[in-house]
C-alpha cells in the first residue's frame, strides 16, 4: 500500500484533485483542535476554509466527559460557530441507536452522571453501582452484584469510579441470552500529554467482551454501527466523497476505512510522524496526513507559506 502523503507536499494538480474530491468533513474534535493542555494553533482556520469553500462539517467524538454543550462552548473559545447537530458525542449516538431499534427494558450503565443523564432524558431506565465501599468479603461482594433485575443493555463508557465490582455485576447481567452489549468510546490506551497515554475505557469493555464472549454493539469510532448510524442521518450515498479528519490511527483512520471514506491524519495529537510511517496494517494507514488542520488553510491560499 502507497505511503499517504502530506497534504502541503501534493503537486498543483494533486491539490486541486484533493480539494475536489470531497463534499463534506467528518471530523474528531480531541487532539484536532485542542488537547488537554492547550488549543491547537490556527487549526479553526482550517475548518473556517472548508467552510468558505462550501464543505460540510460534521463532529464526531469518543470523548463523553465533555457535554456536547461543553463542547459547543470550547468551540466558540476559539471563534468556531458548531450547533450541537453538528456534534456525534457518545451517549446521543447511543440514544440514537437504542431509538432506531425501538429498545425497551432496563439498562445496566458504567459511566459518567453526564452521560447517564443524557440516556435518562431520553426516557431510558436505567441501573448502576454498586458505588459505596464493600466490605472484603465473597458474601458481601455476592449481595452486591447478584442481582434478579430484568435487564436486558449493559452499556460501558467512561467512568472514573469504575470498580471491580461494578464489572462483575455487569459480567452477570450478560449471561441473559438477549441482553446487549453496548460500548462508547473505545480507546485502549487515552493520551492525556505529550508522551503520556492511560488506559482508555475500551480496555475495561473488552473485558466484558471477553468473559461474556458477546459482540460489542460499538457507538464510538471505530464501531461499524456508528458508521451507519452516521451514514443514514446525513444521507450519505457517495462514502468516497467524505473526508475524515482524526489525529488516531485505531479510531479515526480506521473507522474512515470502515465507512468507505477518505482520511487524514493530523499530527496535532494522539499520533506521532514515526507512528505513523511505522504503521503496516493497511486499514489503520490514512490517505493523507498534516501537521495539523492550520496545514489545510494553507492548502487552500489562506496561511503563511512557513510551515508551523
Amino acid at each position: 500500500m502507497a505511503k499517504p502523503q502530506h497534504i502541503l507536499q501534493l503537486s498543483e494538480e494533486q491539490r486541486s484533485s484533493f480539494v475536489d474530491s470531497f463534499d463534506r468533513v467528518i471530523s474528531d474534535i480531541d487532539g484536532v483542535l485542542w488537547t488537554l493542555e492547550h488549543s491547537v494553533p490556527r487549526a479553526a482556520d482550517g475548518y473556517a476554509a472548508l467552510q468558505r469553500i462550501g464543505k460540510q462539517l460534521t463532529f464526531v467524538t469518543n470523548n463523553s466527559v465533555r457535554t456536547v454543550e461543553q463542547c459547543v462552548k470550547s468551540f466558540a473559545k476559539i471563534g468556531m460557530q458548531v450547533q450541537p447537530e453538528q456534534i456525534w458525542h457518545p451517549a446521543q449516538s447511543i440514544v440514537s441507536y437504542l431509538q432506531s431499534i425501538k429498545f425497551q427494558g432496563l439498562i445496566y450503565i458504567i459511566a459518567s452522571q453526564q452521560f447517564k443523564a443524557v440516556l435518562r432524558e431520553a426516557g431510558f431506565q436505567l441501573l448502576d453501582g454498586p458505588n459505596e465501599f464493600i466490605e472484603e468479603s465473597y458474601e458481601s461482594l455476592a449481595k452486591h452484584i447478584f442481582g434478579k433485575e430484568p435487564v436486558r443493555a449493559v452499556i460501558i463508557d467512561v467512568d472514573f469510579n469504575l470498580t471491580s465490582p461494578k464489572l462483575l455485576r455487569a459480567h452477570l447481567y450478560l449471561r441473559h441470552p438477549e441482553c446487549l452489549l453496548i460500548e462508547g468510546a473505545t480507546d485502549r490506551l487515552l493520551p492525556v500529554a505529550k508522551g503520556v497515554n492511560i488506559i482508555g475505557p475500551g480496555a475495561f469493555a473488552s473485558i466484558l467482551v471477553e468473559a461474556s464472549g458477546k459482540q460489542a454493539i460499538t457507538l464510538g469510532k471505530p464501531g461499524r454501527e456508528l458508521g451507519d448510524l452516521i451514514v443514514g442521518h446525513l444521507k450519505i450515498d457517495q462514502p468516497g466523497r467524505v473526508l475524515m479528519i482524526g489525529d488516531m490511527l485505531a479510531q479515526d483512520v480506521s473507522f474512515g476505512r470502515q465507512c468507505g471514506f477518505q482520511t487524514l491524519l493530523v499530527l496535532s495529537g494522539g499520533c506521532t510522524r514515526e507512528q505513523l510511517l511505522a504503521e503496516t496494517d493497511p486499514q489503520l494507514i490514512p490517505d493523507y496526513y498534516a501537521d495539523s488542520v492550520a496545514d489545510v488553510a494553507q492548502l487552500l491560499g489562506e496561511a503563511p507559506k512557513s510551515r508551523v
